[in-house]
């Protein structure tokens, strides 16, 4: 049995719900397509689909081995176009992950505008806010917001992104402006979780680095919490520009302190070395680089 190309059956009959369906699609009859899955299954010791005369159901270690084969297809192709150099255009399945906060706002939206560009490209997304390990989990790329450390990943700066405190003008009013960083314990501050590192804020007093190790009277693990409460006057939270941008630019918000704040955690692109030629994963970085620019348009013109 020709291994790689009973995968590519079964990615068929999976995407298409149906035997016949595949069986269109690849150009091949029915009963090729049942006897390529029923060697695959013999092959595997296991039961990938269930079938029935109208259509076909992926069993938990069926949906496993269909995500692996697409990897493996999309590698495999990625591999032709390398040695031939005869197709120059990206192709194939990209699987990326993002974080939340980040992705619904600035990488889901884009996608549309990218396919268009790139009609050969399927794109895949995790939205996650934990660290994957990309090659363990057959990630082509992540966009990560942090000062990095890993070596083994190849990065990209995508777009710079300055934090700042920020409050309503509605809550500075009533509890005042802070001049200076240790006014912020006579604050409500809206912080993330204690022992996160991310409640250590950072500032330069009289040319020497301060850092508040801050404890809020709300704490909350998601960004989009954090920042709704802000805005309906909860106090003061440090945040990152990218989410802020569009209510500092409409004045529902005010930064407070920029003058002393030092808290700059860039935006990058990083895969693995290995994948770095990819055209996919070229194309993609570059995109998002054109798109958000050297100054990006959440801060405004």
């Amino acid at each position: 049995m020709d291994t790689l190309t009973a995968m590519k059956v079964y990615c068929s009959v999976v995407e298409n719900d149906s035997l016949a369906g595949a069986a269109r699609s690849l150009n091949i009859s029915p009963s090729v397509v049942s006897k390529q899955l029923s060697a695959l299954e013999d092959r595997l010791g296991v039961r990938l689909l269930n079938r029935t005369t109208r259509r076909v159901n992926v069993t938990e270690v069926g949906t496993a081995y269909y995500d692996r084969c697409k990897r493996i297809i999309a590698d495999v192709d990625e591999a032709e176009i390398a040695v031939s150099r005869t197709h120059s255009a990206p192709r194939g399945l990209l699987r990326i992950t993002a974080p939340s906060t980040f992705a619904h706002r600035h990488v889901t939206p884009h996608l549309p505008r990218f396919i268009d560009r790139y009609p050969e490209v399927e794109v895949q997304v995790q939205v996650n806010d934990r660290i994957v390990d990309l090659v363990d989990d057959g990630i082509d790329l992540a966009i990560r917001i942090a000062q990095l450390k890993d070596s083994s990943l190849i990065a990209r700066r995508l777009a710079p992104n300055h934090r700042s405190i920020v409050a309503t003008p509605g809550y500075l009013k009533i509890w005042g402006i802070p001049e200076r960083p240790e006014d912020l314990l006579g604050h409500a501050l809206i912080t993330w979780p204690p022992g996160n590192p991310i409640n250590d804020w950072h500032f330069l007093v009289d040319d020497k680095e301060q850092m508040i190790r801050t404890k809020g009277s709300i704490a909350m693990n998601n960004g989009d919490s954090i920042l709704s409460t802000v805005l309906a006057g909860g106090g003061l939270a440090m945040m990152n520009a990218f989410m802020t941008g569009e209510y500092v630019q409409d004045g529902r918000l005010l930064p407070v302190l920029d003058e002393y704040v030092r808290e700059d955690v860039p935006i990058y692109a990083v895969y693995p070395s290995s994948r770095h030629l990819s055209p996919k994963v070229r194309a993609f970085v570059d995109f998002l680089v054109e798109t958000y620019g050297p100054r990006p348009y959440w801060l405004g013109k």
